[in-house]
């Protein structure tokens, strides 16, 4: 019996990233549908950030140097919620930039939650841990999404007004 070959076209534009970015989502897919959500978690995180990154060089904020992949994640949102002050209401986010920021608080207590603690102090019960490592997973997947689609947007717009001022 032969197999059937699954042809994938590359895509206009960074094909790495494309393939990266994609690869990144399956796993996302699969981890949680495996309960290995400190994974997904993880992979969210870099997607946020990356997403972050991406705007705020889009919009002259920072500049595409070695020293931004080092930032951390918090100051990743500090620096767009300082270019993007209002809110961003979103299909299901009232504001995805303090949903996005309460969202690392809870992922970092996920991810560095499972077993450290203070000696002599009472430990949250494993399988506590585990509901809440899945609703932060959950709620990353969503965050994630979000952002990327709110990104899309704003480049589209700043593309479409340097057209509008170029051609005036």
């Amino acid at each position: 019996m032969r197999k059937r070959m699954t042809v994938i076209p590359i895509p206009d534009g960074n094909a790495i990233k494309y393939f990266s970015d994609r690869e990144a989502w399956g796993r996302i897919r699969r981890a949680q549908a495996h309960g290995f959500y400190l994974e997904a978690v993880t992979l969210e995180e870099s997607i946020i950030a990356d997403s972050l990154i991406s705007f705020l060089v889009c919009v002259g904020a920072v500049q595409p140097d070695a020293r931004l992949a080092r930032q951390s994640f918090g100051q990743l949102v500090q620096q767009w919620m300082a270019v993007v002050p209002e809110p961003i209401p979103t299909k299901h986010f009232p504001d995805l930039r303090t949903a996005v920021d309460a969202w690392r608080k809870r992922r970092n207590k996920v991810v560095h939650g499972m077993v450290k603690s203070v000696p002599g102090t009472a430990h949250d019960d494993v399988l506590n841990f585990l509901e809440e490592a899945k609703v932060v997973a959950l709620e990353g997947d969503a965050l994630a999404q979000a952002l990327s689609d709110w990104g899309k947007k704003m480049k589209q717009r700043l593309n479409t007004s340097k057209v509008k001022a170029v051609s005036a």
